[in-house]
């Protein structure tokens, strides 16, 4: 004897049921995510009233704007520190050049100094020679 299931209780019918309902869940839930992705505020702001939004994102441009500034600060003042640098460089490389000219001179200073005084003594000879000294 074949059993016969009313149509609306039959295995195949079951399994439909459970997939389309399983389907129409699974739809509710991705248009409740779909809905709450739209609605919600942003981050950190759902506790403010919407009056203060403005204020927040004036404050937040303004710290980047001196975010900003205070970068083309950096760069700047490295860029002169290291113009200073290479300056410095220089005069040290001037500072060493100029030692030994200094010394330089001494010694020819010394040494026009010493033929000099030869050239005195030696005329005060003939003078003394001459005045019969």
């Amino acid at each position: 004897m074949l059993h016969k299931w009313p149509m609306h209780l039959s295995p195949i019918n079951n399994k439909f049921i459970y997939i389309m309902t399983l389907t129409l869940i699974l739809i509710f839930f991705m248009m409740y995510l779909i809905i709450q992705h739209f609605i919600t505020d942003i981050e950190g702001l759902a506790n403010c009233n919407q009056d203060q939004h403005d204020l927040t994102y004036k404050n937040t441009a303004t710290v980047e704007q001196q975010q900003t500034e205070l970068n083309d600060f950096k760069k700047n003042m490295k860029a002169r520190l290291s113009e200073l640098q290479t300056q410095v460089k220089g005069f040290n490389t001037q500072i060493t050049k100029n030692k030994k000219d200094v010394a330089k001179n001494a010694t020819t200073i010394k040494s026009t100094v010493k033929d000099v005084n030869d050239a005195k003594n030696k005329k005060a000879k003939e003078l003394d020679k001459a005045a019969g000294i």
